[in-house]
């Protein structure tokens, strides 16, 4: 398990670079969870999750100085724990979910600090890379821009490392002392949670006609889930 935590830890610090570095996307909770799920054997749950924390900050957007919650590394987490955590509960696994993106949730708050602090550290990198500029010296914009990122990179990899391990630790020690009430609402919660967070959504969308479409969308990929967990 400690050999696949570190390697979950480095592929998903790498990928969450795309938010700062590549921006294609893949560091979408919609993208980046499947991947995640694809790596541990698990694709379906981490469809599931990356569809959950995709909706839920989906009005919030970096753009400019607007600093969001992380929630590419939010996806990777509680991807990772839940698959890395002990598998025998495979009976109450809507459940497990419910509890873990719920139990979880604040963590996206830890990590817009983290972000935001990680953004007044590169200020100093980039009044560096200006200096190198004003001397005519690229080599010198090139060390400050790979500084930057290779100390993200450590960051978010180290983050997402201490983070998975207590996520699994978590799951492992609480959720089997969950009394049966507890288990039925969290089962109920994972049915209540999509249709919370599409209302979220919807409150982005201004196009007209575009609501009932993308209700109808919605409502098909979930049958579609359903569908390929079934068979």
């Amino acid at each position: 398990m400690f050999l696949n935590v570190v390697i979950v830890s480095v592929i998903g610090g790498f990928l969450c670079l795309d938010r700062t570095c590549l921006q294609i996307m893949l560091s979408r909770p919609v993208v980046i969870a499947p991947l995640t799920g694809f790596l541990l054997g698990d694709v379906l749950t981490g469809l599931s999750i990356g569809a959950f924390l995709e909706l839920l900050w989906i009005d919030k957007q970096q753009i400019g100085i607007s600093v969001p919650p992380n929630d590419s590394l939010l996806a990777v987490m509680i991807v990772s724990s839940l698959l890395l955590a002990n598998s025998q509960y495979e009976q109450t696994r809507h459940e497990m979910m419910a509890f873990a993106f719920l139990l979880f949730i604040p963590l996206g708050y830890i990590t817009q600090k983290m972000d935001t602090a990680l953004i007044q550290s590169n200020e100093r990198l980039s009044e560096k890379a200006l200096q190198a500029a004003k001397a005519a010296d690229p080599r010198g914009i090139t060390r400050q821009h790979i500084r930057a990122i290779v100390k993200t990179f450590a960051v978010y990899s180290l983050f997402l490392f201490f983070s998975i391990i207590a996520g699994i630790m978590i799951i492992e020690a609480v959720f089997p002392l969950l009394p049966v009430f507890v288990l039925k609402a969290m089962g109920l919660m994972y049915l209540i949670i999509p249709a919370v967070l599409i209302a979220v959504c919807l409150r982005t969308v201004k196009i007209r006609r575009t609501v009932p479409i993308f209700c109808a969308l919605f409502l098909v990929t979930m049958v579609i889930i359903e569908l390929i967990h079934a068979f």
